[in-house]
């Protein structure tokens, strides 16, 4: 809460400051960014920021821990959720689906920080990309002990699961850095979909069970019949032939 007069209390600076930093650090990158990038960001004096913060460095590491912090909450209800499907017996597909929209949601709305562990972090000093790779291992383990809930019901096909953890990871990774973070606009919950039906189409201990209930989970969480998905795609396709005929007949004319 702001004193009276506007003032800023001194948690509300230090948040100005982080915030500051997070829009410097994703926008120009670790190196070219100095700390009188960060405090025009901010809108503070140079004092000010030492007053939180001893470095560039340090004020980096803090955006790397919370991220990290962050997450960690958003695994360990991804972690409970999809155990408690599984142990009462629901599909534990529809907690995947709800597991993936929430570990793409918290990277889409956090696109600064997103940009700042997958484009910056990495590159950005030895300690940090060690700290990154340990939270990032703690993740697959977590995810491959999951997964080894899963493989003992039967739900799954016989599996390295730490391997199966380490694919399933990086093709999320992969969504993040060419859909999430992009300029266009994504439907999360279709990009979680497509990503959680190749994945447990691979996983699957039956293909054809496996496409009946994708047909029907689809068609109840977008609304869209089997029918309806074949004719859309088919217009489509019409569609696109019908731009590139257009595209040659004028590349001739």
């Amino acid at each position: 809460m702001a004193k009276k007069g506007g003032a800023l209390t001194s948690e509300e600076r230090r948040r100005k400051i982080i915030s500051g930093a997070a829009r410097a650090f994703a926008e120009k990158g670790y190196r070219a960014t100095s700390v009188t990038d960060i405090v025009e960001a901010a809108g503070v004096a140079r004092g000010t920021f030492y007053h939180y913060f001893q470095s560039k460095q340090a004020i980096f590491a803090h955006l790397v821990d919370s991220y990290f912090e962050q997450l960690s909450i958003v695994l360990e209800n991804n972690s409970a959720r999809l155990r408690e499907a599984i142990l009462s017996g629901q599909p534990p597909l529809y907690a995947w689906q709800q597991n993936t929209v929430d570990y793409l949601r918290f990277h889409k709305q956090n696109p600064q920080l997103t940009t700042i562990i997958y484009q910056e972090a990495m590159a950005a000093d030895i300690a940090f990309s060690q700290k990154i790779e340990k939270q990032a291992a703690f993740a697959r383990r977590k995810l491959a002990s999951d997964l080894e809930l899963v493989k003992e019901r039967g739900l799954i096909i016989p599996c390295d699961t730490e391997l199966v953890a380490t694919f399933i990871a990086g093709s999320a990774v992969g969504l993040i850095l060419t859909r999430i973070l992009s300029d266009e606009e994504y439907d999360v919950e279709r990009l979680a979909f497509e990503l959680v039906k190749n994945q447990s189409r691979a996983l699957a201990t039956s293909q054809k069970s496996i496409e009946r209930f994708l047909d029907a989970m689809e068609e109840r969480l977008f609304g869209t019949s089997r029918e309806e998905r074949k004719a859309t795609s088919g217009a489509e396709t019409f569609s696109r032939m019908l731009g590139d005929r257009k595209r040659e007949h004028g590349r001739k004319r």
